[in-house]
């Protein structure tokens, strides 16, 4: 995945471009720990699996707001990050407050989330193709993954938790694979465009 009309960026946006992938490469990690996690205890209950989830929920909030801040602070106007980050807290927090509800109701909340969250990230990734922004490929992917995630969860076959959390647990290692190797393409795309550019004078 490549974009042509990519740009070199002036040191104070390629600051803030290396501050938001760091956050990226946190959540990344935090997908591929939560997954290995699923995977190797997906037996562990429904107490487990949703405690487990809601942690990962919660991180996922707090890191895409603060990676929204960032793209704000580089483009001006709200980033899709700031909107589906502010979705996952509130995801969150509807699942620590009813810490007795049901399989069901989690699930139904688990399905709502990860397609709201889908449906915003694929509008900012369409958005980001449309202004040959950097990563909105690997952008859009994680999206579209979100939004089946959450279409299979919430027609889901099954109320069996066991189930549920093998599936989660490959949707966390599929999308932190995504965003790492995403990240790291990105970077390096971003290093050749800076090396063939001449010096900017914007600091």
């Amino acid at each position: 995945m490549s974009d042509a009309s990519a740009t070199p960026l002036s040191n104070r946006t390629a600051g803030t471009a290396r501050r938001l992938w760091g956050l990226v490469y946190v959540r990344a990690a935090a997908y591929l720990v939560v997954g290995v996690l699923l995977f190797a205890n997906p037996d562990e209950g429904l107490v487990w699996l949703r405690w487990l989830v809601c942690l990962v929920i919660l991180a996922q909030g707090i890191l895409l707001t603060l990676e929204g801040r960032a793209a704000r602070g580089a483009d001006g106007e709200m980033s899709w990050r700031f909107v589906v980050g502010i979705i996952s807290i509130v995801a969150a927090a509807v699942v620590v407050l009813l810490p007795e509800m049901t399989s069901s109701l989690f699930f139904l909340v688990l399905g709502i989330w990860a397609c709201a969250a889908g449906a915003v990230g694929i509008v900012g990734g369409l958005r980001g193709r449309a202004e040959h922004a950097m990563a909105w490929d690997w952008q859009l992917v994680n999206a579209a993954m979100w939004l089946v995630l959450g279409i299979v969860v919430l027609a889901r076959p099954t109320d069996d938790t066991t189930t549920i959390a093998l599936l989660l647990g490959v949707y966390l290692l599929l999308a932190g694979a995504v965003l790492a190797v995403g990240g790291l393409a990105t970077s390096t795309r971003q290093r050749e465009l800076d090396t063939a550019a001449p010096p900017s004078s914007d600091d």
